[in-house]
């Protein structure tokens, strides 16, 4: 599990930074998503993150969350533990 934050100070950009987190994780906040991965996983998205930012005005932030770590969490309100939501896949024809 990685708990990755992001401030993005190009609205083109947020977009495409959005978009790609959605398709690897669920979105629990604004500019914060939770992401259950793989090493392939990790190493495609965090490379894809890097191709996407500016060094100099972008900032992205990617937390390890260990299993144990996620067990204890203190979820809130409507708070859902990752494992709880459902993962889906989407894909278009241009991957196929």
């Amino acid at each position: 599990m990685w708990l990755i934050t992001y401030d993005i100070s190009q609205p083109k950009r947020w977009r495409k930074v959005f978009r790609l987190l959605k398709s690897y994780g669920q979105s629990v906040q604004y500019s914060v998503f939770e992401c259950r991965l793989n090493a392939s996983q990790q190493q495609t998205l965090f490379h894809a993150l890097q191709a996407l930012i500016c060094e100099d005005e972008d900032k992205i932030s990617c937390y390890p969350v260990c299993g144990q770590c996620n067990r204890r969490a203190v979820l809130m309100g409507n708070a859902k533990r990752s494992e709880d939501i459902p993962l889906l896949w989407v894909f278009s024809d241009a991957d196929i």
